[in-house]
């Protein structure tokens, strides 16, 4: 027979362990819509490739050539249809800040961002918090509708990513 100390201890253990699982999803709630809603803020997207070339369209200076070179479902755990990581070849005379474009060794930007789809479209997500919030986005019911979106997948070809096309 448990005495009333012990059951009152095990009544508390449950407690603060329910306690700590609803602050825990409470938190990755408000942690994940504020985020969804700060993407927004910046821009709401038909596809992730056409968010990239929006982003790349307003942080580059005369842009001679950019294009996508890679659109896929991020597989990672948190990842799926509804999180996708694109990547542009960028050549141009300057970014945005008017740093140089490239690098000693070659003569373009490779910008990459996650793109997440919510129901109202695609936003960028910014910083290193999307597989996170693309877990909690499918447990809240947050992810769009995994609209079909094209596949741009350079493991599929053995030509070099970022080869300019036009000269």
């Amino acid at each position: 027979m448990l005495h009333s100390s012990k059951l009152r201890r095990v009544g508390l253990i449950a407690i603060f362990v329910i306690a700590a699982a609803f602050t825990f999803i409470l938190g990755s709630w408000f942690f994940t819509t504020g985020r969804i809603n700060y993407a927004r803020s910046i821009g709401v997207f038909p596809s992730p490739a056409e968010g990239m070339l929006t982003q790349v369209r307003s942080g580059w200076i005369g842009i001679q050539e950019a294009r996508i070179v890679q659109a896929v479902p991020e597989t990672a755990p948190g990842g799926g249809p509804h999180v996708w990581f694109v990547v542009a070849c960028v050549w141009a005379e300057s970014k945005a800040d008017g740093s140089p474009v490239g690098s000693p060794t070659h003569d373009f930007d490779a910008p990459g961002s996650y793109f997440v789809d919510t129901h109202e479209g695609w936003v960028m997500m910014p910083g290193d918090s999307t597989l996170f919030v693309g877990f909690w986005m499918k447990i809240f019911g947050l992810a769009g509708d995994d609209r079909a979106q094209v596949v741009y997948d350079p493991s599929i070809s053995s030509t070099p990513m970022c080869v300019r096309q036009d000269g």
